[in-house]
């Protein structure tokens, strides 16, 4: 007899990386995690972020506009596996919180991009 859908869930059928014996499911895939292993993620707040961004470019990143906050955004799509558009609104929350600005608005200044750590942003 059959073990019944409901009690044992849906067989999978057609997929390569599972292979289904008398007792048990077992995946051939080796990347699958035990339920007793505990994965722990940082929280990513604005500071960790500026953090980051300071270790891996400097605290000043010769940069225009554009080209900065897409090294911003590249940066933090690697290091946090964001989105791109996850990493964009990133960037865009610390330059509203400071902790990454643009230098030199003026021709004659050099432009830049400057990064904020630690609790002296504004």
């Amino acid at each position: 007899m059959d073990p019944n859908p409901v009690e044992y869930g849906t067989p999978v059928t057609g997929d390569e990386n599972v292979a289904v014996g008398d007792a048990a499911v077992q995946t051939t895939d080796e990347s699958v995690r035990t339920a007793a292993e505990t994965v722990v993620t940082p929280a990513l707040t604005l500071e960790l972020a500026a953090e980051t961004l300071a270790a891996v470019l400097g605290p000043l990143v010769d940069a225009d506009y554009v080209q900065g906050k897409t090294q911003f955004r590249d940066v933090l799509c690697d290091r946090f596996d964001l989105s791109q558009l996850e990493a964009e609104d990133l960037v865009d929350a610390l330059e509203r919180s400071g902790r990454i600005g643009f230098l030199g608005a003026d021709a004659e200044e050099r432009r830049g991009w400057h990064v904020q750590q630690g609790s002296g942003a504004r």
